[in-house]
């Protein structure tokens, strides 16, 4: 992807995924699980990736990669990071993620006080 936008990834891929993200925008392949990702990402934005036997990471950038799988390999120039995407806080629609789990309590809270 060059340029300004987002692109969002789905379905399965056999084998490996090369992936160069470059320019502003948002690249979600979070849903589009690949053998090895091979990520180069430049510029400003996110990028989310699932690799099944591993990731390969190049940020060159401001920016993140996100990612799940094994990183085998990781190169950093610049202000960017990549970083492990827990799975729980990525939603299933693509972009959106939970800033906070869900809490749900089976039982409300009661408090009692007992007089004598």
């Amino acid at each position: 992807m060059s340029g300004t936008g987002r692109l969002t990834l789905s379905g399965r891929v056999q084998g490996n995924g090369q992936l160069t993200f470059s320019g502003t925008g948002e690249l979600d392949a979070s849903t589009c699980p690949m053998k090895i990702v091979n990520i180069q990402m430049s510029g400003t934005g996110f990028a989310y990736i699932y690799g099944i036997e591993g990731v390969h990471a190049t940020m060159s950038g401001i920016g993140t990669i996100c990612y799940r799988g094994t990183l085998l390999s990781q190169v950093i120039s610049g202000p960017g990071s990549i970083r492990e995407c827990i799975p729980e806080q990525t939603s299933k629609e693509p972009g959106q993620t939970s800033k906070e789990p869900e809490h749900t309590s089976e039982e409300p809270e009661h408090s009692s006080s007992e007089s004598g």
